[in-house]
Formats: C-alpha cells, sequence, structure tokens
C-alpha cells in the first residue's frame, strides 16, 4: 500500500478531477468514502445537488476565516494524499478504505484522535486506490503539527499491510522501493494501466530475478517480460549500472521514460544483483 503527498493552493481544482471523468474516461463511480463529517460533506458523485464548488466551500471554510482575519489564505493549505493497494492485493470495501483514510490522517497529524483536525475528504473512483483531499488548516486558523507526515503516512500503511495480509511494500530490511509520484498516479489512469510504470517496474525486476541464475540471464527474463533496458558504463566501457522503461511510457519528446534500477529498488542495483545471483549459484550447488 502506496501513500503518495503533494500540496498545492486550491482545493476547487483537486476536487474536480477526483471527481471528473478522468483524461481517458478512467475514473469509475467517483464518491466519498470517508470524510471529517460526512453528514456535513455534500458528496457530488452520490448526493442529489451537491456539487464540486459547495464541497470545496466546506473544506475552505477555516482558510476563509483565516484570511478575513489576516488579509491572506494560508499557503500551500492544500493536502493531498493517494493511498494504493498493490494490483495483487484483494479489493478492499469502501469502508475498508474509509478506516484506511481514517488512519492516514489520523497518523500525519491532520486529524489526531484528541483535539480538534482539519477538514478533510476520501474519494473513491478506481477499485484500488482511493485519494485524501484536505485543507491544513484548524477550526482556530492555526495550522496543524503535521512534521515528517509522510514518513508518517508510510508506517501507518505498512502497518495496516501486516495487520490486513496485504502485499508489504519491499523485499526486506535492506531493501527500500521508491514510491510513484502524484503525476505518475495520474498518468497510468490517463493510459489505462493497473499500476505506475514505477510499480510495473518493480514488479517484472522481482520476477526476473527469481527466473535468473545469471546476470546475463536477469536481463533475458526482463526482456522477455518487455522491459526496455538501458546500461551505464564507465570510461573502460564496463557495466556500472542500468535503467529501465516500461514500453509506451514517454516523455513529452516521444523517447521511452527509464528509471534507475537503484531509484526504483536499492537491493537491485547491479552490484546487489550480482551478489544476489552468486549467492544463489553457490547455493544451488551445495544442495546438488
Amino acid at each position: 500500500m502506496i501513500p503518495d503527498i503533494s500540496r498545492g493552493n486550491s482545493i476547487r481544482p483537486l476536487l474536480a478531477y477526483l471527481y471528473g471523468p478522468g483524461r481517458r474516461e478512467e475514473h469509475d463511480d467517483p464518491h466519498l468514502v470517508a470524510a471529517w463529517d460526512l453528514h456535513g460533506a455534500p458528496d457530488p458523485g452520490r448526493q442529489p445537488g451537491a456539487s464540486v464548488g459547495r464541497l470545496a466551500h466546506r473544506l475552505d471554510q477555516h482558510a476563509r476565516l483565516r484570511a478575513a482575519e489576516l488579509g491572506a489564505v494560508p499557503p500551500h493549505r492544500v493536502w493531498h494524499c493517494s493511498v494504493r493497494a498493490a494490483p495483487e492485493d484483494p479489493t478492499l470495501s469502501d469502508e475498508q478504505w474509509a478506516q484506511v483514510a481514517r488512519r492516514v490522517v489520523r497518523a500525519t497529524g491532520l486529524a489526531p484522535q484528541e483535539g480538534p483536525g482539519c477538514r478533510w475528504v476520501a474519494v473513491r473512483h478506481a477499485v484500488h486506490h482511493i485519494h485524501l483531499a484536505a485543507v491544513t488548516v484548524l477550526p482556530s486558523g492555526a495550522r496543524p503539527g503535521m512534521h515528517r507526515d509522510a514518513m508518517r503516512a508510510q508506517a501507518e500503511c505498512r502497518a495496516i499491510e501486516a495487520e490486513w495480509g496485504l502485499r508489504p511494500v519491499g523485499l526486506g530490511e535492506r531493501s527500500s522501493t521508491s514510491y510513484p509520484t502524484t503525476a505518475e498516479i495520474i498518468k497510468a489512469e490517463r493510459q489505462g494501466w493497473g499500476e505506475t510504470s514505477r510499480v510495473w517496474l518493480q514488479q517484472q525486476m522481482r520476477g526476473a530475478l527469481g527466473e535468473a541464475s545469471t546476470v546475463d540471464g536477469y536481463v533475458s527474463a526482463l526482456t522477455a517480460r518487455g522491459v526496455l533496458v538501458r546500461w551505464r558504463t564507465d570510461s573502460q566501457g564496463a557495466a556500472v549500472g542500468y535503467s529501465l522503461a516500461r514500453p509506451g511510457d514517454t516523455g513529452s519528446n516521444g523517447s521511452p521514460v527509464f528509471f534507475a534500477a537503484g531509484r526504483l529498488d536499492s537491493a537491485l542495483t547491479l552490484p546487489r544483483v550480482f551478489h544476489r545471483l552468486s549467492t544463489k549459484k553457490s547455493a544451488e550447488g551445495i544442495r546438488s
């Protein structure tokens, strides 16, 4: 389960995107699954008469009151967090996603268990993820204490994975997988992909490593899975690293978007792949 946090200055455009059809009509039945107050949060997806503008107005209320007192709205007050489950995880119900949302906003300090919190909503418009949208202004006009909110959100998601038996992110103690950005998530939705290129490449790396016994075999397995591989070499032409790209994932210039292997998973840099495969080969030799 992967959380990705970003910030902005206007809540209405974010809500318009979340409740809209998506860039390729990929948004399915956008609706609220949780909120700071479900009775006070109009749901443009399922409530007759509700609108994005009305919901944005409710979410921004404390910011407007602060602006009336101080003469300016607080900067970077919009907090956005997408939370995505792994494709192989079971489909979570709305109530389960609501639990995820409440735990994340509590863990990050947005809506602590004790004391007043900020106004927030959780919108679901796809099977495997939700979007949390909030305005980070308390009823008093103060800003909430959300130091290291990304780390707190990730820790809470790790706890949920363990409790619910979902696929854990990472491959062990020394593995560190990277998280998709909001832009990558939106791009995947636009392309109609089940997961972002980053997550797809991580899956192919793990699968290819399980099939291989040599580095050449690892590269062949990646290629057979459709992955584009690009080598980084030193001044003598020896390979010192590699990058991967997903077919069809291109940048504005039309070229494939490559991710450095270490940025995808720190456990699968070229030296570590060498080490893993040599260890695997030694273990197989002992068994034989």
